[in-house]
């Protein structure tokens, strides 16, 4: 992909999330865009990933979506055209890194010849992302996951040892006085911004699915009441339905007044 396409898929996907995080503060808070039949209210309400327990919460710095896992593909006349979002817990971008890793010392002079962009500091924005999430100078981040038997946990425990930072199962953490801690041997420490990778019906059991044992009990209350931070917000997944999907191009013109760049 040349620099110059890159640069237009590049303002079409931050178009395309600066819409999505102000639809999901909207959907969570005064839903005017359903008031003013932009979007069918029934598709929200009647949604499985429309999160009850998410209205009129406080995210920080608005920010539903800190990830997004954004497919492009390419159309027959060489337009590029958004294929999905996911929001909910994307995946796959290890995957890319690797990849980059082994081609970089099959095809060292390639890559140069044609100076292709880096994707290596990932992981640094990443974590630059996750602090910003937290008002304290030096939070403390951990990666959640459902465990060894994940399908992407090679993603969890990588991007936990790129970012420097604890991978933690459910059964590591507790909530006390609604604050979330991390177990370790020097005892309890808190954890400021939880960057989870397991979906919301398993987060927390006193909230969600009550067999759920990858969760944390009180982890929503915690969230709630602005003591830890969750990468990303719970709820998103109202806006990556398939259904919804369609009434993206909507969206962009609705709330930014403009005309979207990918279709």
């Amino acid at each position: 992909v040349c620099a110059a396409e890159w640069a237009r898929i590049q303002r079409g996907i931050e178009q395309r999330q600066q819409a999505v995080n102000v639809f999901l503060r909207d959907l969570y808070g005064d839903q005017k865009i359903l008031k003013d039949g932009v979007v069918p209210e029934s598709l929200v309400l009647g949604s499985m990933h429309f999160c009850r327990e998410m209205l009129g919460a406080e995210v920080p710095g608005g920010v539903f979506v800190h990830v997004s896992g954004t497919d492009v593909v390419q159309d027959e006349s060489g337009c590029y055209r958004v294929l999905e979002d996911n929001l909910r817990v994307p995946s796959g971008v290890s995957y890319v890194l690797e990849n980059r890793h082994v081609t970089s010392r099959i095809l060292p002079d390639a890559l140069q010849r044609y100076r292709v962009r880096r994707v290596d500091h990932y992981p640094q924005l990443l974590l630059d992302a996750l602090r910003a999430l937290s008002p304290r100078d030096t939070p403390t981040i951990a990666v959640l996951t459902p465990g060894i038997y994940n399908s992407a946990y090679f993603e969890h425990s990588f991007l936990a040892s790129q970012m420097g930072v604890p991978l933690v199962e459910g059964s590591d953490l507790v909530v006390d006085q609604d604050v979330l801690y991390m177990k370790t041997t020097d005892g309890p420490e808190r954890v400021d911004v939880l960057y989870r990778r397991i979906d919301d019906a398993f987060l927390d059991p006193l909230c969600f699915r009550r067999d759920s044992l990858l969760g944390v009990p009180g982890l929503m209350r915690a969230y709630r009441g602005g003591n830890v931070a969750l990468a990303n917000a719970p709820g998103t997944g109202v806006v990556d339905d398939k259904a919804m999907y369609a009434y993206l191009p909507r969206v962009i013109r609705y709330y930014l007044g403009e005309e979207p760049v990918l279709e």
